[in-house]
């Protein structure tokens, strides 16, 4: 959840690359996400600039249908370091159980995930501040370029896997307007992949996201740390497809 726009002077900043995320869910009846927060038809359309100094923003758009036929969409803007990792996201949207709220933001600290409500009357405020252990990335609502991000904390050695958590925040009711939930797992490089997506072929690096008593995420990513597609992997082989895909992408420099 989170704050104000993003005070960087537009004037210093060179548009790197643009594209589209998809959802793809073929179970579930097409929903995504937990119990009450249904979401169908998920897209993200973004747009990657970098700033004076070397570091990232994304502007970009959802758009979904939560419940299904009742269409959103919503902007944000995404703050990310000289290596892609993110340290500021921004929804400009409102809470489910807090009308005076939004814009939402989250401040992604070193060992902190630091949520705000952006109420005007304190009293309605929410504010979330969850120390993290290891490196952290967002699960739900969903955030492409935190999960990407995530990867960048991995050391490129097949024999090594690290420590990583994922955090959910759920809006289950008005008493508890956000409930976080913590993941714990492990993260593995698994190697270079050919990869084609978007129309392109990429020579893509290729992770996996284990959770005890959870299904596994294959994770691929450019070689600048891009997210190509995200897989859930099930116990069965037949289990209906589920997962992320970059269906649309364009570059102005070498990325």
């Amino acid at each position: 959840m989170t704050g104000a726009p993003s005070s960087h002077s537009r004037e210093y900043r060179d548009k790197i690359a643009e594209g589209e995320y998809l959802i793809v869910e073929e179970g579930n009846g097409g929903a995504i996400g937990p119990f009450g927060e249904e979401t169908y038809n998920f897209r993200e359309t973004w747009t990657l600039w970098r700033l004076k100094g070397g570091r990232y923003e994304v502007e970009g758009e959802r758009r979904f249908e939560s419940p299904r036929d009742v269409h959103h969409s919503n902007r944000f803007l995404v703050e990310l370091s000289r290596d892609l990792t993110m340290t500021r996201a921004t929804e400009y949207t409102k809470l489910k159980w807090r009308k005076d709220s939004g814009p939402l933001s989250c401040e992604f600290l070193p060992r902190e995930l630091h949520c705000s409500s952006g109420a005007q009357d304190p009293k309605q405020a929410v504010e979330l501040r969850m120390p993290m252990e290891h490196p952290f990335g967002l699960l739900w609502p969903i955030s492409v370029f935190s999960l990407a991000g995530v990867s960048r904390y991995v050391e490129r050695d097949l024999n090594r896997e690290i420590p990583i958590e994922l955090v959910t925040l759920e809006q289950s009711n008005a008493t508890y307007p956000v409930s976080p939930t913590i993941l714990s797992g492990s993260l593995r490089y698994l190697g270079e992949e050919d990869l084609e997506t978007a129309t392109q072929k990429f020579q893509a690096y290729k992770f996996l996201f284990r959770v005890p008593s959870k299904p596994q995420f294959l994770i691929w990513t450019s070689s600048k740390g891009i997210l190509l597609r995200l897989a859930v992997e099930h116990a069965h082989e037949d289990w209906p497809q589920e997962g992320i895909r970059l269906t649309r992408f364009q570059r102005w420099v070498e990325f």
